[in-house]
């Protein structure tokens, strides 16, 4: 079994994280508090270790009041605070991002790209510390969808994701530069739907081409998807293969989706679709 690269910064995390919540200024919340590890993930094989971690402490709205300014201020807003904290160099501290929130719920709520990533975060997530067991009760939230709520999220990847992988032709026929746009929207939309399409939402930017491998439409196009890379690189080869290949990807993509949109207007013809009025 090939040993999991991320396997040591997860547990030095881990270590952290416990030690974040006796330290001022949390230590006095820690008993009502959640504290999630959700980064690197742990259901997610990682061949590059990031260089820092992420965390998520969910902490009582009255409680939250005790917290220094500009924390205070943030969060009796009703909004997140995330402290990114860097060790000075040459010393072992671990590298971390912390987000502060009094309401996780209101970050999973809707299914905008932030909201669809802050699911994935949730239900990917391990507890460090969660007394009052918020966690599973967050991933049973971040769960739940209306009927339409799976369409409507493939749809709105779909189609522009169509229009961004005919815009390829640009690959050696201008400078990367130039390209840099068409190709990254691409890359990140089809990764989006192919995690959307199996799990119902998707990660943050940089956990999209791992977590895409994982899928039925990742497996089926993550060579062209690292070809793409290597194109931006002016390799010449890979930028033959993306361009040829393009059609053949988007067909790909439209066989696995028919099998639940097979009659559906935006799959058959995107572009049409796309320049329907809207209601």
């Amino acid at each position: 079994m090939t040993e999991d690269p991320t396997a040591a910064l997860r547990e030095q995390a881990r270590e952290r994280g416990r030690r974040l919540l006796a330290e001022a200024p949390y230590a006095e919340l820690a008993d009502r508090a959640t504290l999630l590890l959700t980064g690197p993930p742990s259901a997610l094989a990682l061949t590059t270790p990031p260089h820092t971690a992420a965390f998520w402490l969910i902490v009582e709205a009255d409680a939250a009041r005790s917290l220094p300014d500009p924390m205070r201020r943030t969060l009796s807003g009703g909004g997140s605070y995330v402290a990114r904290v860097r060790p000075r160099a040459g010393t072992d501290e671990l590298a971390h991002d912390l987000t502060l929130s009094t309401d996780a719920a209101a970050a999973i709520a809707g299914f905008g790209r932030r909201a669809l990533e802050a699911r994935w975060a949730i239900r990917h997530a391990e507890p460090l510390h969660d007394r009052l067991g918020r966690h599973p009760l967050l991933i049973a939230a971040a769960s739940r969808y209306p009927d339409d709520a799976p369409e409507r999220i493939v749809r709105s990847l779909w189609v522009p994701a169509v229009t961004a992988v005919r815009s390829l032709w640009l690959l050696g026929e201008v400078p990367s530069a130039v390209a840099l746009p068409a190709a990254g929207e691409a890359s990140a939309l089809l990764c989006r739907l192919a995690c959307a399409f199996d799990e119902g939402d998707y990660p943050t930017p940089d956990l999209l081409i791992p977590a895409a491998r994982q899928t039925r439409i990742g497996r089926r196009i993550i060579t062209w998807l690292d070809d793409l890379g290597a194109a931006l690189c002016d390799d010449e080869p890979a930028i033959r293969r993306v361009t040829t290949a393009a059609e053949q990807v988007l067909r790909e993509v439209t066989g696995v989706l028919g099998e639940l949109y097979r009659d559906r207007a935006w799959l058959r013809d995107p572009e049409a679709y796309a320049l329907r009025a809207q209601r």
